[in-house]
C-alpha cells in the first residue's frame, strides 16, 4: 500500500507529486531551489526523489563538481515524466474547456519584437474572449524561448526561425523582412541600391544578440568587411530612438518601424542582398496542445493571414 492506496501486481508506485518534484529538480539543477518553489523542505524533496530511485532501482542524479547532473536513467525518466505530467495537465485543461474555456492556463514565450509589434492585438482579443484563462507572456531571445519550450516552462514559443533543437518542432508562420533604417536626410535614404559595403561605411547600431545579428555578422565576415558598430543594444525600441537622432544606421524588422516611418521620423531602405528570416511557432515534439493554446494559435493564424 502506498499513501493510502493498494498497488496491483506490477503497478508502479510512482506518484505525480514525486514526478513533479523530480522534473523541477532536473530543470533547476538544484534540490534547494526546487524545494523553495514547491514550498517543501529540502529533505522532504530528497525523500521523494529517493523513493523514485528505489522504485526504479537506478540513481537519477549525480554530482559533477558543483553541478547536479542527470544520470542516463534520469534522462529517460525526465523525458517520460514530462509527457505524463503534460497529459495530466492537458486533461485538466480539456475538462476546463467543457466550460467554454472559462478556466485554464497558457504560458507563451516570445522575443521583444514579437511581444511589442505582433502580439498586442492578439493578446487583447484573447483576453476579451477568454477572460478566465490565466495568460503569462515571457519575453527573451528566440534561442532562450526555445530553451523554455524544451524545458516545459512555456506551452509554445513565437520565434525567429530557423531554430534547431532535438526536442522541438517548428511551424513557419510568415516571412520576416529586415530593412535598413536611417534618419531623414541621411545619404543612404535616397540611394538607389544600398550594398553591404555601403552599410559597412556608416556607424552601425545593432542588437547585441539574436538570429538577425548572427546573420549580419556572417554576411560581413564572408565579405571580409569590418563594420563600425558604435553601439550594441538589447532593444529595437532604443535602437530606433538613437537612429532618429543621427547616431548611426541600423537593420531591424520592418514590422517594428511602421509608426516612425508614417510620422516621417525614420526612412527605410530595402536590402536585396539580405535574405528574409522566418517567424514561426516552436513546440515540444509530441506535446499535448491544450484548448487554451489552440485558441490562441487560431487567433495568431488569423492575424498572419491579415498580414500576408
Amino acid at each position: 500500500m502506498v499513501q493510502g492506496r493498494w498497488l496491483l501486481p506490477g503497478e508502479s508506485g510512482m506518484e505525480l507529486h514525486q514526478l513533479r518534484g523530480f522534473v523541477l529538480v532536473a530543470r533547476l539543477g538544484s534540490f534547494t531551489r526546487a524545494a523553495e518553489e514547491l514550498y517543501l523542505t529540502q529533505p522532504a524533496l530528497s525523500l521523494q526523489v529517493k523513493a523514485l530511485e528505489t522504485e526504479l532501482g537506478e540513481r537519477l542524479f549525480e554530482r559533477g563538481g558543483r553541478r547536479l547532473l542527470l544520470t542516463p536513467a534520469g534522462h529517460i525518466l525526465l523525458e517520460r515524466a514530462e509527457r505524463v505530467l503534460g497529459l495530466v495537465d492537458g486533461a485538466r485543461d480539456d475538462i476546463a474547456a467543457l466550460r467554454g474555456l472559462a478556466q485554464g492556463r497558457l504560458a507563451i514565450g516570445a522575443s521583444d519584437s514579437y511581444c511589442l509589434y505582433l502580439l498586442p492585438e492578439i493578446v487583447r482579443l484573447y483576453r476579451e474572449r477568454h477572460p478566465g484563462v490565466e495568460l503569462r507572456l515571457t519575453n527573451c531571445t528566440s534561442t532562450e524561448v526555445a530553451g523554455l519550450v524544451a524545458d516545459g516552462e512555456v506551452d509554445f514559443g513565437l520565434v525567429t526561425l530557423p531554430i534547431v533543437h532535438h526536442r522541438l518542432t517548428s511551424t513557419p508562420l510568415l516571412a520576416r523582412e529586415d530593412v535598413l533604417i536611417c534618419a531623414p536626410g541621411h545619404p543612404l535614404s535616397s540611394a538607389p541600391d544600398v550594398t553591404l559595403e555601403d552599410v559597412a561605411a556608416y556607424p552601425l547600431l545593432l542588437l547585441d544578440r539574436g538570429s538577425s545579428r548572427a546573420l549580419l555578422d556572417r554576411l560581413f565576415d564572408d565579405a571580409g568587411l569590418v563594420p563600425e558598430i558604435v553601439i550594441e543594444l538589447g532593444s529595437v525600441e532604443v535602437i530606433k530612438r538613437y537612429v532618429e537622432i543621427g547616431l548611426g544606421v541600423s537593420i531591424v524588422p520592418s514590422l517594428a518601424i511602421a509608426r516612425e516611418v508614417h510620422e516621417g521620423r525614420l526612412r527605410t531602405v530595402r536590402l536585396a542582398w539580405l535574405p528574409p528570416l522566418g517567424i514561426g511557432i516552436v513546440e515540444r515534439k509530441a506535446a499535448y496542445r491544450s484548448p487554451a493554446a489552440a485558441a490562441f494559435l487560431e487567433l495568431l493564424s488569423e492575424r498572419v493571414v491579415q498580414m500576408a
